[in-house]
């Protein structure tokens, strides 16, 4: 019995360190423009398909592929979305312009994926899938599922740093507060969103280049991950970091342990289950959001 909650352990911190590294993309853009970015899921997924190709149609090393996932499928994705979309949106003063603005763009990535690489799923096998490290009492973690607990850790303590102690971190919460005042101080608010939209893209792109091989690969392989990625953000207390890092590690454990106990098609009504009482008790999450300490 140990030994069982102890794998559904390992396997939940798993889970749990993929849903935190998108869901804090989705905390970073409402937290400095309280927008909600729907066009995430599907940088997700191009991230997952850029690793794809960098691994299997150039021979590349997959480690390799997830760096490249954050730069092709991620940052340079995010940079050009809101360049050429999203920031003249935003100019015109509505809100409500770029939140339907990611509707679209969301359909225009998916079909625009499945025209390109078609509605067959692609089979991601990463090179450490099958390589298993063997730990105590019969419990066991493949070198995939490590790598995914180690580079989520590592960028997640990499961004809580660069957020908290670095200048531009510093500037960026700034910005989250008070974008006026930000700007009269010398902050040129609208580098800092472009800044924002980056960062939360990587996020989206390292994402999928780890999921890819853990499910199947389609154009809309985003959408499983994307839906417990709002759910966390709002259990966690929307626009909260800490919030979030906790809430993902919870549903992911949630989720592994729900699948040991219940019927494994059962786990996500345990999981908006939770989503729901936290809006009917707590609506703040689990940490209630307070603007000047955003992000």
């Amino acid at each position: 019995m140990l030994t069982v909650a102890l794998q559904q352990g390992i396997n939940g911190i798993v889970f749990g360190s993929l849903y935190v590294l998108v869901a804090l993309g989705l905390t970073l853009i409402y937290g400095v423009l309280v927008q909600i970015n729907f066009a995430h899921a599907d940088i997700v997924t191009i991230g997952a398909f850029a690793a794809y190709f960098f691994t299997f149609v150039f021979g590349g090393n997959y480690l390799v592929s997830i760096g490249i996932a954050l730069i092709v499928g991620g940052a340079a994705l995010g940079w050009l979305v809101n360049a050429a979309i999203f920031a003249p949106l935003r100019e015109r003063g509505s809100e409500l312009l770029p939140l339907i603005a990611t509707i679209g763009v969301s359909i225009l990535l998916q079909n625009a994926m499945l025209l390109w690489f078609g509605p067959i799923p692609y089979a991601f096998d990463s090179p450490y899938s099958n390589e298993v490290i063997r730990l105590w009492g019969g419990t066991f973690i493949t070198w995939q599922n490590l790598i995914i607990i180690v580079v989520s850790a590592l960028t997640i303590a990499l961004l809580y740093a660069f957020m908290k102690f670095t200048m531009m971190g510093k500037a960026l919460r700034a910005v989250a507060q008070d974008r006026e005042t930000a700007g009269l101080m010398g902050i040129n608010p609208n580098q800092l969103v472009m800044l924002t939209f980056v960062i939360a893209s990587a996020l989206a792109g390292m994402g999928g280049a780890m999921l890819g091989p853990v499910l199947v690969l389609t154009p809309f392989a985003g959408k499983s991950l994307i839906v417990k990625a709002f759910a966390i953000v709002i259990i966690g207390g929307f626009g909260n970091v800490e919030g979030t890092i906790i809430a993902g590690l919870a549903v992911g454990l949630i989720e592994s342990f729900a699948t040991q106990l219940i019927n494994p098609g059962l786990t996500d009504i345990v999981v908006f289950t939770l989503l729901l009482l936290m809006l009917a008790f707590r609506p703040t999450g689990l940490i209630a959001e307070k603007r000047e300490e955003n992000v």
